[in-house]
């Protein structure tokens, strides 16, 4: 699937478990979500050929900073956090993120990145980075992963192992990109309204 639907599944995904009221929940869902939901495409270089890969992590870095903005303006709690857990911890967690993300962009796409080792490792880097953002990032990154099981090339799921896993329903273009990408967009938008529509004087109610 292409950047926008992975992050659009990715946020609607993490904001499936995010608690109701809270608005730096909210804001760690989205921000968890969006990037857990594009960081195993870090194997892919973005170029004139791969021009949806630098859009998706602009589109990230964007979501990533509104959300801080919005969150450090209601004081909600995820900066304060950040700021709170400034260390070595959050150095280490920093570090290795990092560092996982430069091995991978040097690997096949769909191997090493795209496995549940590398879920593993990215949410591993997550929790001592920022912990509050753990179930957010992880659910994104689960919802890449199923996504691209969809697709005809499939996936290194049990790396190293070379065996690849995929259902072969789909491209990673085409009709189904496009569906998965409006109904992740549209089940974000309605759960974020669920979430914390009450704050803002809007509400929706599942009956």
């Amino acid at each position: 699937m292409m950047s926008r639907t992975h992050i659009a599944v990715g946020v609607a995904s993490a904001l499936l478990v995010a608690p109701t009221g809270s608005i730096g929940s909210a804001c760690a869902a989205v921000i968890g979500g969006s990037l857990g939901g594009i960081i195993a495409d870090c194997d892919i270089t973005p170029s004139k050929a791969h021009r949806d890969a630098l859009v998706g992590r602009l589109l990230v870095a964007a979501i990533a900073a509104g959300s801080l903005a919005i969150d450090h303006w209601l004081d909600a709690g995820i900066c304060d956090y950040l700021v709170g857990h400034l260390g070595m911890r959050l150095v280490a967690g920093v570090v290795l993120f990092c560092a996982l993300t430069f091995a991978g962009s040097h690997t096949d796409h769909r191997s090493l990145t795209h496995s549940l080792l590398a879920m593993a490792a990215f949410c591993l880097a997550t929790h001592l980075a920022c912990g509050p953002l753990l179930p957010f990032f992880a659910m994104g990154y689960a919802s890449h992963l199923l996504l691209d099981l969809t697709n005809t090339r499939g996936i290194r799921l049990l790396y190293p192992s070379k065996r690849t896993l995929g259902l072969g329903w789909c491209s990673a273009k085409g009709r189904a990109n496009d569906a998965a990408l409006v109904l992740g967009i549209a089940a974000a938008t309605l759960l974020l309204v669920y979430r914390v529509g009450s704050y803002v004087g809007l509400a929706i109610t599942f009956t």
